[in-house]
């Protein structure tokens, strides 16, 4: 490791816990669901917008105990929203994701009850319009911090979190959803995950082969390499899965271990990267 001021590391890195790559997950697996289940209701498929209307709640209610236990007081929450800052990405995620998530459970509830349908669909259609920003708007959060793994494939990053979301969302679909009616989601999450693949590759290629280092060893990298096993094998079942509910959930369970292990080995290679000064150095001399 490459010794900073006085042993000490450059920049700090995030005092997050690990509740919040899972926060990162849970929203964008959320974002891309809501969309989806919008999509499917337009197209007569009830079935399978149900399932993803609720796999969206749920990543909604994930995600928001993430957040608020991680800021420790709950009424912290409620601060942020006091003030709107459209220069912070913080700000703004904060807002975006509170009319999701309430519009989410608005339309959830709506469809379990079976009260105020019209209202529910209505919300549904909201929380669909809302989805693709809710699926990649931490990548921008992310993006704009110091830590070198973070921002400077600024670029790529949010592909890679559309495409972690998609894969999410598909393979929740497919978990949860017969396989007569999750046709859908076993396309997004092939199309989802082939997508992460291809996304890695950008990233690293902007990030150059020093940089991408972060990616590629510690635990980030041992964390990636066991996302890349899921995932490939989460897309090999679900390919073979268009008429066997038993594979669609194998194939469901492995791409969504596979979404969250990718988001974990993110953040920790942001982490790595504040933590050693050369990635610091490397980046202020190039």
């Amino acid at each position: 490791m490459t010794q900073g001021y006085y042993g000490r590391p450059i920049v700090k890195p995030p005092a997050w816990s690990d509740l919040i790559p899972t926060y990162f997950f849970a929203g964008g697996l959320a974002g891309t669901a809501a969309t989806l289940a919008f999509a499917e209701r337009a197209a007569k498929n009830d079935r399978l917008a149900r399932t993803l209307i609720l796999g969206a709640a749920a990543g909604c209610a994930v995600s928001a105990f993430c957040l608020i236990a991680d800021l420790k007081k709950p009424e912290r929450f409620l601060h942020m929203l006091r003030v709107v800052k459209p220069t912070s990405p913080m700000s703004v995620g904060v807002y975006i994701f509170s009319a999701f998530s309430g519009s989410v459970f608005i339309a959830a509830s709506s469809e379990v009850t079976g009260i105020a349908r019209s209202a529910g669909r209505f919300f549904e259609a909201i929380a669909g319009i809302i989805g693709p920003i809710m699926s990649v708007y931490t990548s921008v959060l992310v993006g704009d911090t110091v830590m070198p793994a973070w921002y400077l494939p600024r670029k790529t990053l949010p592909l890679l979190f559309a495409a972690t979301s998609a894969s999410g969302a598909g393979a929740w679909g497919l978990l949860f959803a017969p396989a007569r009616s999750n046709g859908s989601a076993r396309r997004l999450a092939i199309l989802g995950g082939t997508a992460m693949v291809a996304a890695l590759q950008a990233l690293h290629r902007e990030l150059g082969p020093k940089q991408a280092e972060a990616y590629t060893k510690g635990e980030a990298g041992a964390l990636a390499r066991s996302a890349r096993v899921l995932n490939i094998s989460g897309i090999v079942c679900a390919t073979l899965a268009k008429n066997s509910n038993a594979l669609s959930k194998i194939a469901g369970a492995l791409l969504l271990a596979g979404g969250l292990t990718e988001r974990f080995a993110v953040y920790r290679a942001g982490c790595a990267s504040a933590k050693d000064p050369k990635y610091v150095l490397e980046a202020q001399k190039a």
